[in-house]
């Protein structure tokens, strides 16, 4: 799918697959999930060659940003679908060519679709230079937002973690823990890839500026400049957040342990009750002839209360040292 944008960001006829031109007022042509007609199109329509989606998977930055034939490639990994558990990183790309800026994209960011909606009141037809600027900007306030839901969440996470201990019941506690795991995790793949969203727009940001259209024009360098603050200070967030999420992690597996070991603990104390009294019935259990206490009137009643005694005693002495 092809969509045109104008300077003053209203949204303009599609140009039809027969017509070898674009409206002249165009100075964004959208690419959604392109086909090779499309791209074949837009090339022609453009005068530059487009890049394929394996080309924009090249993780190597010559790959990624460049310069060829007048036209600026610059691509940039960006994080999207984050509100879901299984956030994806999708390769977008930018080509910034005679004042028009064309992206090509396989994924839909909510940013795209809040530039677009915004773009008439936002845009100041400055053409594609003002338009990637403000892209830029859409793509870095998106993902704090992304950052500031899921340090909400984490801070949730952390209450139940720590008040999950108040309860009475161990096996509940290990339960809830276990879950809380797998939340965790969850967090920590989407602040993995906030992070490496944010490292290629920032990439993406510093070459930007160096590009003479770019440099050039002072109100779009100062708000390039502006972009690559925002995403060095979201960056150090991410990090912080990164940094309490392994905390988090490392807390719940101490808890998990602790539990277990109170378990044991139990399961050791009560072997430790019941082995006294195992040992004299297994003495008092062998089938030899010559056993003199068989034969006393008393000696089974005094057989069970020695076992009794010999359980109740180590009972008591764990009860006060506090192991139980």
């Amino acid at each position: 799918m092809i969509r045109a944008y104008d300077s003053a960001g209203f949204c303009l006829d599609a140009p039809a697959p027969d017509k070898g031109e674009l409206p002249d007022a165009a100075c964004w042509v959208d690419m959604l999930h392109p086909t090779p007609e499309e791209e074949k199109q837009v090339e022609t329509l453009i005068g530059v060659e487009v890049p394929s989606r394996d080309e924009l998977h090249d993780i190597e930055p010559s790959s990624r940003l460049y310069t060829e034939n007048g036209a600026a490639y610059l691509t940039a990994s960006v994080v999207w679908n984050a509100d879901s558990e299984f956030p994806e990183i999708t390769d977008i790309g930018f080509i910034l060519t005679g004042g028009r800026l064309v992206t090509i994209r396989y994924g839909e960011p909510k940013a795209f679709a809040i530039f677009a909606a915004n773009a008439r009141r936002e845009l100041e037809g400055l053409g594609g230079r003002d338009v990637i600027s403000r892209l830029l900007e859409a793509l870095v306030d998106r993902t704090a937002e992304v950052l500031e839901g899921r340090s909400r969440q984490i801070d949730l996470v952390s209450t139940r973690v720590f008040s999950s201990t108040s309860q009475s019941n161990p096996d509940t506690i290990t339960r809830d823990l276990e879950a809380m795991l797998g939340i965790i995790s969850g967090h920590q793949r989407t602040i993995a890839k906030v992070r490496e969203s944010l490292m290629s727009l920032s990439r993406v940001a510093g070459y930007l500026q160096t590009l003479p259209e770019i440099s050039g024009d002072k109100l779009v360098r100062q708000r390039c400049r502006s972009v690559a603050r925002d995403i060095q200070s979201l960056s150090e967030h991410a990090d912080f957040i990164s940094e309490n999420i392994v905390f988090l992690l490392d807390a719940s597996l101490g808890l998990i342990s602790v539990q277990q070991n109170q378990v044991m603990k139990v399961v050791s104390v009560a072997t430790v009750v019941f082995l006294p009294p195992t040992f004299i019935g297994t003495v008092y259990g062998m089938n030899f002839q010559n056993m003199p206490e068989l034969d006393l009137p008393w000696a089974y009643p005094i057989a069970l209360m020695v076992m009794a005694m010999s359980a109740i005693g180590p009972y008591l002495w764990f009860k006060k040292k506090g192991w139980l």
